[in-house]
């Protein structure tokens, strides 16, 4: 007999509602007089039946922001399929992309090195200017604060390319191993 009272009370209904103060309220009996809100939940707090739900904002707002997430991730699946038929494409995709920036990166390099070398015969002049205690001249100090912010813009520049060889490794990495997941590919 235990049994079979436990078995009834496991698949006994659970309602949740809004009440008037509109607070989320549950229980094992539906409230008197409350039917607009009024759902019942399955045993995993799914709705089984009742009007649609009238959820909180953050529970609308979560709802919404799980089904951008899902439509995102088909869409990304979606695309990825289009696009790659064995993950090597996407290796060779991914060098594509890191010789484009390192192509940029050379160029900001050259570009460096030209500046360092400007800087080292500016400093110079300012050193023999110093030894002789002549007057340094302002165009000469404008030109040396000039060619360091040119140093220092070209540092970012090269830090910012080598952060996007970073991050098209890691999208790579990740658009390989999903594509082996949609593929069902095994590895060899």
């Amino acid at each position: 007999m235990p049994l079979l009272l436990f078995n009834q009370l496991s698949y006994a209904a659970l309602y949740r509602w809004v009440d008037e103060a509109g607070k989320v309220q549950y229980s094992d009996k539906p409230p008197v007089g409350q039917s607009k809100s009024l759902m019942e939940l399955d045993k995993s707090a799914r709705v089984r039946k009742g009007n649609e739900a009238i959820l909180t904002p953050e529970e609308k707002r979560d709802l919404a922001e799980k089904k951008r997430a899902e439509q995102e991730l088909q869409r990304a699946d979606k695309a990825l399929l289009q696009s790659f038929s064995k993950p090597e494409e996407v290796d060779l995709l991914r060098d594509r992309q890191i010789a484009a920036v390192d192509a940029g990166m050379q160029t900001y390099i050259l570009r460096r090195t030209t500046l360092q070398k400007r800087l080292e015969a500016q400093q110079s002049q300012l050193d023999k200017l110093n030894n002789k205690q002549l007057a340094i001249s302002a165009e000469l100090l404008a030109d040396v604060a000039v060619t360091k912010k040119e140093l220092a813009d070209i540092d970012k520049a090269i830090a910012t390319q080598q952060r996007a060889v970073i991050a098209i490794k890691e999208k790579s990495d990740m658009q390989k191993k999903r594509l082996i997941e949609l593929r069902n590919i095994q590895p060899h």
